[in-house]
């Protein structure tokens, strides 16, 4: 009897053939694919943008970096249920380089993919660049959001799909400029951006990095944690 449940078990597993996170991790360093240290808290938890997700198929999506001898740049890689791989799409560097953070698939299959851009002769902190991505890994769009400077420019630090097909960012941004010798005030930013590349964004709150509460906000929710 224990044997019959242990083979169904195995079956109905079988049935279902979709990748566990621990497999999809795995595979993802298979790749030698560099990642994003600040969005390694989303793994495994259903619908966060991660250097690698499950898919809504069963199978899986990675975004990190890797090189060839062109240079570096960022490799989007989409995986079935059985871990093969599917399709593969390079991102490349609009300026001087790219660090690659995460990607995010919405309610229709498509992807989203993040990424700080380095322009050097602009601002050397990086900017924000999102590229959409159908279900194929054909480029829809390619957009960098703020402006490359220290003041306007969103740094991302979450990153969730909503039902309504939208893709809901959180992060923080300056708005003014210090003064002499003095770092930055940074805000509490929010952002929410549609499959046709429409951003909505607000500015809140000052941010007091020493107070712990803020940084609930950049953390996984915890009804999430469909692991």
């Amino acid at each position: 009897m224990r044997y019959k449940l242990l083979l169904l078990s195995l079956v109905t597993s079988l049935a279902y053939g979709q990748l566990s996170t621990e497999e999809a991790r795995k595979l993802f360093h298979s790749y030698k694919l560099g990642s994003y240290d600040y969005h390694e808290q989303f793994v495994g938890y259903k619908g966060y943008g991660a250097p690698f997700i499950l898919t809504s198929d069963g199978g899986a999506a990675f975004f990190g970096g890797t090189e060839d001898t062109t240079g570096s740049f960022g490799l989007v890689v989409k995986l079935d249920r059985e871990g093969r791989e599917e399709w593969k799409q390079a991102i490349r560097p609009q300026f001087d380089d790219i660090e690659t953070q995460s990607v995010a698939q919405d309610n229709s299959g498509n992807f989203y993919v993040f990424m700080l851009s380095y322009d050097n002769k602009k601002y050397r902190g990086g900017c924000e660049r999102i590229v959409y991505l159908n279900k194929n890994g054909t480029v829809v769009w390619d957009k960098i959001i703020g402006v490359c400077g220290l003041l306007n420019n969103p740094t991302i630090a979450y990153i969730r799909s909503l039902d309504d097909g939208r893709i809901a960012l959180r992060g923080h941004v300056a708005t003014r400029k210090p003064g002499q010798g003095k770092d930055p005030e940074y805000h509490y930013w929010e952002g929410w951006i549609e499959p046709k590349g429409k951003l909505i964004q607000k500015t809140g709150g000052m941010i007091d990095w020493a107070n712990q509460d803020w940084e609930k906000l950049f953390e996984p929710e915890k009804e999430a944690a469909g692991r």
